[in-house]
């Protein structure tokens, strides 16, 4: 009886642990029926059971702090937020905002227990083994995206592969930087195609993975001047100002847009800043004095076509000779220091014919023809 009574309680202190341990092992074998190529529903069915086991798992006190367990809840959840992603991408549209995100903080949360406990070692092996699996495959998929010039595929998988590894706390950099090449040119490719919804879309999602980052936010102010939006323009601006305020490329590109958007005033003070920061910088002063020249040969020409008793005539020949007069404050110094570049040759010796300073005038044409 006592030798009964001993076995009867053992059973019924162990009980509990068994029951949860079971409810580990039972998520465990559901999730194992899941595959990513399987059908959608039968995957989502398999999922949500053993959500439902792990999360009992996850709340009861013997399981609760076990790697193990923790081991799976995130591999779980990773695979909630897969198949999420995979039903939205079928359906055209982006996956819940709320459930995503409650998805990736529990995927984050078990993964760092696991990362971070003393005695976890082969759990450990197995979440890096999973999330380098996932981070491979999606890395190896955008590869192939990027050498069939699919390269707004390639940017999202790109940067899937470095979100991924950032599971484990792994800053991909290659991931990164084949994400940026990719979008730069998924960009310019969707802007020459005028998809620039889809173009913006883009924008977002890749701004919101790596938002410090000069060369994105280049192409972001890129896009909004094209959509004639100057208010997300200024923004993206100014984040990037704030992260490199030397960056004299930044107002070049940005003047570069203004003035094919014709906002003259307005990209004239972009290249003016990118001239302050560094008044030597030949793009800057290629762009600037090349766009100067043209917008005051533009109001001469429209002066010219009005009747010559125009009373706005005046006027605009007085502005195109202000606009042409700018020039050669930026542009003469820089050639002092570079007496042979061929282009600031050709730009100067047309600006002051135009100014009707032929001394000045002869001596850049004579140094620019003298060039092979």
């Amino acid at each position: 009886m006592k030798i009964f009574a001993l076995t009867t309680l053992f059973i019924a202190l162990s009980s509990p642990i068994f029951t949860q341990k079971s409810l580990i092992t039972d998520a465990i074998l559901k999730y194992k029926k899941y595959n990513p190529q399987g059908e959608m529903e039968v995957n989502k069915k398999m999922l949500a059971g053993a959500k439902v086991d792990i999360d009992l798992a996850a709340v009861n006190s013997e399981t609760a702090n076990d790697p193990y367990m923790h081991r799976y809840r995130g591999i779980i959840y990773f695979s909630l937020l897969e198949i999420a992603t995979m039903e939205a991408q079928l359906l055209g549209k982006q996956p819940d905002e709320s459930l995503t995100k409650d998805y990736d903080e529990k995927i984050r949360t078990s993964f760092n227990f696991v990362l971070s406990a003393p005695k976890a070692k082969t759990d450990k092996e197995a979440v890096q083994d999973f999330i380098n699996g996932k981070t491979g495959f999606m890395f190896n998929l955008a590869l192939q995206m990027f050498s069939a010039r699919s390269y707004e595929q390639a940017a999202i998988c790109f940067m899937g592969a470095y979100e991924v590894n950032k599971y484990i706390n792994i800053e991909n950099e290659e991931a990164k930087s084949n994400t940026i090449l990719s979008f730069v040119r998924a960009i310019d490719t969707l802007v020459d195609q005028n998809k620039l919804d889809e173009a913006t879309q883009l924008g977002e999602m890749v701004y919101n993975s790596m938002p410090k980052n000069i060369e994105i936010l280049i192409s972001l102010i890129n896009l909004n001047l094209q959509k004639n939006d100057m208010v997300a323009s200024e923004k993206y601006l100014n984040e990037a100002t704030l992260i490199d305020t030397t960056n004299k490329s930044l107002f070049v590109v940005l003047g570069t847009a203004l003035m094919e958007l014709k906002q003259n005033e307005k990209a004239e003070q972009a290249f003016l800043r990118a001239l302050k920061i560094d008044p030597m910088y030949s793009e800057s002063v290629y762009q600037y004095c090349t766009f100067m020249f043209n917008w005051s040969k533009e109001i001469s020409s429209k002066a010219s076509d009005l009747n010559f008793k125009d009373p706005k005539i005046p006027e605009m020949e007085r502005q195109a000779s202000e606009i042409m007069n700018k020039i050669p404050a930026y542009l003469d110094p820089y050639l002092e220091k570079n007496p042979v570049d061929k282009t600031a040759l050709d730009i100067g010796w047309k600006v002051h014919y135009i100014l009707e300073n032929e001394e000045k005038y002869k001596e850049l044409k004579a140094r620019f023809e003298a060039i092979k």
